[in-house]
């Protein structure tokens, strides 16, 4: 079925039915254009995404900065109230050991 097909094949259905040969264009050109649309619809979305996430990305770091060191300087609070409770805890068990 597809041995004799060519494009001199359609070259030659084309010049012997012209009418649907421009049907057969207009029709392409048609699936062309809407596809152009959507891949510009879809880059269009891609670059407002993209932007977005520059615009936030981007921003002032000094909030940022300030934030991590608080929370870092809570952290060394804990940490050190931690180590105090847990002295407390060990010498109050060397005691009982001591009197046991």
């Amino acid at each position: 079925m597809l041995d004799d097909f060519s494009l001199e094949a359609i070259i030659a259905y084309a010049e012997a039915h012209p009418l649907i040969a421009t049907l057969l264009l207009l029709v392409a050109v048609v699936l062309l254009g809407s596809l152009l649309r959507k891949i510009f619809k879809v880059a269009v979305v891609c670059a407002i995404v993209l932007l977005v996430g520059l615009y936030f990305t981007q921003g002032d770091d000094s909030e940022w900065w300030k934030r991590i060191e608080a929370i870092g300087s809570e952290v060394v609070m804990w940490g050190e109230a931690l180590l105090e409770k847990a002295d407390e805890i060990f010498e109050k068990g060397k005691q009982q050991l001591e009197g046991n």
